[in-house]
């Protein structure tokens, strides 16, 4: 028994393990990226709240391309560095989007990183500022207060924080007050990210995928197997580019289904000014491209459909509350009362309780076999064991 019991463990192990496995992806096979080296330090910022924060310069590494250098987006959050990130929406986040003023906090993002170290080197940005030559740690750390400004309002301390640190910082926050509206959507969206229909006796849609570079992206279905996309013009398409729409064209012999579209593209060009958080909700610091680069990107929506709700018949009426019986019917229901004595409904009293009492002894019968069966298996594992 002890074998048998063994090798199921075994089994069910292994089920685990091979079920683990094949539900980890393969590095870069869904479009998430990571940090793949050990960031350049900046030197450290005091804030007027008392808060003394490190700077860096992460490198991350899209997906399966190269990697792209960038600042963190938040001051209050650590970075995780074996966290998995993806590229998301500056409008997900409700601080850096609903603001009063005329440019919005990714706009102002997305033009300090444009104006400052590393996508200008150091000399010129020293020119643009007025300054000496700047260190590395100098413009890092100027940068990051400028973007920790502009995304939630933090503010350096004039005086604990280096004068060339606070003099690029003056000119990155002045600067981006006038950052013209170019913050734009993920690198690769599908919009709307869902379709509904009931019955559809045309193609399902149209979804629009929206791509930052010209050339073309994969597009596949996965889901009902009698559906397939489809162009404006009713043509199978399995590619398509910026601005198309696309459609789901289903067999009408599915009364219902559920399929993703996904959209897969290589190389695709990623602009400084990203952003990029923990992939499914994982707590890690957000982060801004701080230079240009190309990334794998991917993105789904769904199609879904389903037959018409078929209308239910309305119940029968049954007869009126007020209607008084026939003088027949009280004949009929006066001489079945008659019927039932009183010595009868004793009877029917005692029957009830003794198919109770029936149902309480077959509970005891069964409890005593087992304890029966328990007290024999015990004995027979003393005696094996002896």
């Amino acid at each position: 028994m002890s074998g048998i019991l063994r090798r199921c463990a075994t089994l069910l192990c292994a089920v685990v393990v091979v079920g683990a496995l094949a539900g980890v992806p393969a590095a870069g096979a869904d479009g998430f990226s990571r940090l793949d080296r050990d960031p350049v330090e900046g030197e450290p910022l005091t804030l007027t709240d008392g808060r003394e924060i490190g700077t860096a310069l992460f490198s991350l590494r899209v997906a399966d391309h190269d990697s792209v250098q960038a600042y963190s987006a938040a001051s209050d959050k650590e970075v995780h560095p074996r966290a998995a990130y993806v590229e998301s929406v500056w409008s997900d986040v409700e601080q850096w989007t609903e603001t009063l003023g005329e440019t919005d906090p990714p706009d102002r993002a997305s033009w300090i990183v444009s104006h400052s170290y590393p996508t200008l080197d150091l000399s010129p940005l020293a020119e643009e500022t007025g300054l000496p030559p700047l260190r590395e740690q100098q413009a890092i750390a100027g940068t990051q207060a400028a973007l920790w400004h502009v995304l939630e309002g933090a503010e350096p301390d004039r005086d604990a924080n280096d004068d060339a640190v606070l003099a690029l910082y003056d000119h990155l926050v002045e600067g981006s007050a006038a950052a013209v509206d170019n913050t734009v959507s993920r690198s690769l969206e599908i919009t709307p990210s869902q379709v509904e229909a009931t019955a559809p006796e045309e193609p399902l849609g149209p979804l629009t995928v929206h791509v930052s570079g010209a050339g073309p992206v994969k597009a596949s279905v996965r889901g009902a197997p009698a559906s397939w996309l489809v162009d404006a013009e009713g043509e199978q398409v399995t590619q398509v580019r910026d601005g198309e729409e696309v459609f789901l064209r289903v067999d009408p012999s599915v009364p219902a289904g559920v399929v993703t579209l996904h959209v897969r593209g290589q190389s695709v060009p990623l602009p400084q000014g990203r952003l990029f958080t923990g992939r499914d909700g994982v707590r890690t610091q957000p982060l801004v491209t701080a230079e240009a680069g190309s990334a794998t990107s991917v993105d789904t929506a769904t199609f879904t459909w389903r037959p018409e709700a078929v209308p239910e018949e309305p119940p029968s009426p049954g007869p009126a509350k007020d209607e008084e019986p026939s003088p027949e019917e009280v004949v009929r229901t006066d001489a079945s009362e008659a019927e039932v004595s009183p010595e009868a409904d004793d009877r029917i009293q005692e029957e009830d309780l003794a198919n109770t009492g029936t149902w309480l002894s077959g509970l005891l019968v069964i409890a005593g076999a087992l304890v029966v069966s328990g007290l024999i298996i015990l004995v027979l594992g003393r005696k094996r064991r002896d």
